[in-house]
């Protein structure tokens, strides 16, 4: 009777494991819906880079002033850069020179001695047009007209465009930071209104160009050197002391943010 038992348990548990627990029927499943992914752009910033920062121009950008000796506008703001996200270390190739005028920088240009360090540059960043001003101060000392400027104007204008269109041939999508220029004499009297005329438009014709480039981006800095209230001016009285490089350093990464060019961007 057992034996019998056992035969028929048995039988159950083979019948039981030949049945699928699945109730197939004859519909089709719905076809699998692939996973959507959106678009995605890694960020500039994502892997941390070290930005060069070439220098282009007079003294200004040279650094000439600074008693702290941090080279003007141009060592603080590869200081801040190094902040800012995704950046680990910043490189200063200043290329600048005290005294230069827009006829010699370009020439720089022709002669192709500026080609490599604007073509490695992260960031350009340039102060020209002072000493084309000046130059015709020294000239015209006792006989200063307005036309005399003007006409100085029509050939800087001319000179600035070429220059920054040598700039794109080297590098033609690296961000480039036009400083303006400001007017030294008012530091002696602010009743020569054919001075600030003239500084305006200088700082107009670099301004225009500039704003037709979507990686460039003018700094206006004139406001900030009229008389020396705020103790800006070096004791030659003509270039910024350190407190006046704060300022334009200052002015300068609040333009670049406006104008879209900061790193983390």
């Amino acid at each position: 009777m057992k034996r019998i038992l056992l035969i028929v348990a048995a039988v159950m548990v083979f019948v039981a494991g030949c049945n699928s627990p699945f109730n197939f029927s004859d519909v089709e499943a719905e076809p699998r819906v692939p996973t959507a992914f959106e678009n995605y752009t890694v960020p500039p910033n994502f892997i941390p880079q070290a930005l060069l920062i070439t220098a282009l121009g007079d003294s200004l950008s040279e650094g000439i002033g600074d008693e702290l000796y941090q080279v003007g506008y141009v060592g603080r703001l590869a200081f801040e850069m190094r902040e800012w996200p995704g950046v680990y270390g910043t490189a200063v190739e200043n290329t600048a020179k005290r005294g230069r005028r827009s006829d010699q920088l370009l020439a720089m240009f022709r002669q192709g001695q500026l080609t490599g360090p604007v073509a490695e540059a992260d960031y350009v960043v340039m102060t020209i047009g002072g000493n084309d001003i000046m130059r015709i101060v020294k000239r015209d000392l006792f006989s200063l007209n307005v036309e005399a400027f003007a006409d100085e104007l029509v050939l800087f204008e001319n000179r600035f465009q070429t220059i920054f269109s040598s700039i794109r041939a080297i590098n033609p999508n690296v961000p480039v930071i036009v400083m303006g220029i400001y007017n030294p004499f008012s530091l002696i009297t602010q009743d020569v209104p054919e001075f600030e005329e003239i500084v305006a438009a200088y700082n107009g014709s670099m301004q225009e160009v500039a704003e037709a480039d979507t990686q460039a981006c003018f700094v206006p800095v004139n406001d900030l050197f009229i008389g020396n209230d705020n103790l800006v001016y070096h004791t030659d009285f003509f270039h910024p002391n350190s407190k006046g490089y704060d300022l334009m350093t200052e002015r300068i990464l609040d333009r670049m943010e406006e104008c879209g060019l900061s790193y983390q961007e």
